[in-house]
């Protein structure tokens, strides 16, 4: 049995290094949503996925998201496993999964940008393993799960498609201490979610009852590179203050502190309320498409 000291090692090693991932809050949200909104047949078969989970790591996901070793895992509690395990060796080839870099002089995606060890390739990769789940769930078939349900938090945080020069978005500092986040790329993963104590009951209504006022079409491959020139094209917008535009129509490396301006978070709140409520209802229709 994993010891306590042992988890503790990891949660620090987890927070000491620079963020890379949708927090903990953005996860549970998005996983919660997608499965409240799935047909009966495909929750009973993800629910049967998830009870493939094994004990060791049901204490890790549990840990992380900290509750007591043996609480019941939920699907939103599992779509932050990817996140736990980061600093375990044997899922150290996944990190760079969590994100997409791209040069400076980009000016958009396009399909097979990335050939391997990116978000967009991640995604796919893990629904072809998904879509081969076996009568019998194994623990394969729900690694694939909860990375896929993780991948498409992480790609509906835009600073997930950016550069890496500068850890997308995570070396960009603020100048002023109005928020606990150190720099850019952590206040898109946490605190624009928490800022204004909105919890995750008050997240999940909120987005619950604006479920039926945008549709998605249904699943096909070539959406993951959609999406990624979605958010590429939003990252490079000026209200996200993370990219200057040269005479070239390139991104500038940022130099210096930024100032974020007063009505940043009342506006990107916002977007990130649009990002959320996209990122749940194409899950939904993944794992529609594929179980």
């Amino acid at each position: 049995m994993i010891t306590k000291l042992f988890f503790f090692i990891l949660i620090f090693i987890a927070y000491a290094n620079p963020s890379f991932a949708l927090g903990k809050l953005g996860h549970q949200i998005v996983c919660q949503l997608a499965f409240e909104h799935l047909p009966l047949a495909q929750q009973t078969q993800l629910s049967a996925l998830l009870n493939a989970i094994p004990k060791k790591h049901q204490h890790l996901i549990n840990h992380y998201n900290y509750k007591k070793p043996n609480s019941q895992i939920t699907f939103a509690s599992a779509c932050t496993w990817a996140d736990a395990i980061k600093p375990l060796d044997k899922f150290k080839a996944y990190r760079p999964w969590h994100y997409m870099n791209v040069p400076r002089d980009h000016s958009s995606i396009k399909a097979n940008d990335c050939r391997k060890n990116c978000l967009p390739q991640a995604i796919l990769k893990h629904q072809q393993i998904l879509a081969k789940t076996k009568k019998k769930p194994n623990w394969q078939q729900t690694q694939a799960l909860l990375f896929l349900g993780h991948w498409l938090g992480d790609i509906h945080q835009p600073l997930h498609i950016s550069f890496s020069d500068d850890l997308g978005g995570n070396k960009v500092k603020f100048s002023h201490l109005t928020t606990k986040c150190k720099n850019l790329h952590s206040y898109w993963d946490d605190c624009i979610l928490y800022k204004g104590r909105k919890s995750k009951a008050k997240w999940l209504t909120l987005l619950t009852k604006k479920w039926q006022q945008h549709s998605q079409p249904n699943w096909q491959t070539e959406q993951v590179w959609q999406w990624a020139e979605e958010y590429f094209q939003l990252v490079k917008s000026a209200s996200l203050n993370y990219c200057q535009v040269n005479n070239q129509g390139s991104c500038q490396k940022l130099t210096g502190k930024i100032k974020l301006p007063k009505n940043y978070f009342s506006h990107h709140q916002v977007i990130m309320e649009q990002r959320l409520l996209l990122a749940a209802q194409r899950l939904t229709k993944i794992l529609v498409a594929t179980l």
